[in-house]
């Protein structure tokens, strides 16, 4: 995997909005990178690493070459290469194909959250990095929810289909997201058999949430307003996957 989380190089080019804070995105987190790099390595430092890292943020970004280059450092040769990046799901079928036409026949792997509990997250997340408090109006509050990220990334309805038919059923691995809670080495195992690599039980405390988000009361009229908005992808889900399935996203 690149060190970086969510390269956003595919939405980057077939999403509009994602073009306003990609770079942004990136170029923090390789920042985050560097300084904690160099602090834990002061005495031993790895220059061709360091170079690695700040040809990440050299421009032209976000061409095939700078995507491909992520992925060769000499550590990944020879071995199964991934990309962590939510929104692809939303890159609409120009953008699925070229991710066809680029990388071929890859394995998708795809965690379903319940439509309401993924909304709620994220607009908790959204109101933490705003600053907002519980106190606030119910205006500010329904104005996040009524927010076009906010119902558009779990538009399974949407999404799973347009997906399916460029890499077909067997190309996708569909995993319900509270496996993450409740088994997550299952889930992980699940993810090693799918992409063919050898089993390891040698991951630190899977169990770990790592990044809490603040657990704010959402007022009611946001929760109801969220519920009558997601009702048809919650019938989506039903007719998708069995109810075994659905009652673990």
């Amino acid at each position: 995997m690149p060190p970086l989380k969510e390269l956003h190089y595919f939405d980057h080019l077939y999403c509009k909005g994602t073009r306003s804070w990609s770079r942004w995105h990136i170029k923090q987190g390789v920042s985050r990178l560097l300084r904690q790099f160099l602090l834990n390595n002061e005495n031993n430092v790895d220059f061709a690493y360091v170079r690695y890292l700040v040809n990440i943020v050299t421009e032209p970004m976000f061409s095939e070459f700078w995507y491909e280059q992520i992925f060769q450092r000499p550590a990944a040769k020879g071995k199964v290469l991934g990309d962590i990046t939510p929104e692809y799901c939303g890159i609409g079928d120009e953008g699925i194909a070229y991710v066809r036409h680029l990388l071929g026949d890859v394995k998708i792997i795809w965690l379903v959250r319940d439509p309401l509990d993924r909304a709620q997250s994220q607009i908790r997340m959204n109101a933490e990095r705003r600053g907002l408090s519980e106190e606030a109006s119910l205006q500010e509050w329904l104005e996040l929810a009524e927010s076009q990220d906010v119902l558009s990334r779990g538009d399974y309805e949407n999404y799973i289909p347009k997906w399916e038919r460029a890499f077909g059923k067997e190309g996708i691995l569909f995993l319900p997201f509270k496996w993450i809670i409740t088994q997550p080495e299952q889930l992980l195992q699940a993810v090693e058999t799918f992409i063919g690599v050898e089993a390891w039980g040698g991951y630190p405390a899977p169990e770990k949430k790592i990044h809490p988000t603040r657990s704010y009361q959402l007022p009611e009229q946001v929760t109801a307003y969220l519920s009558e908005r997601l009702q048809n992808q919650y019938q989506f889900l039903s007719a998708r996957f069995d109810a075994d399935f659905v009652n673990q996203i």
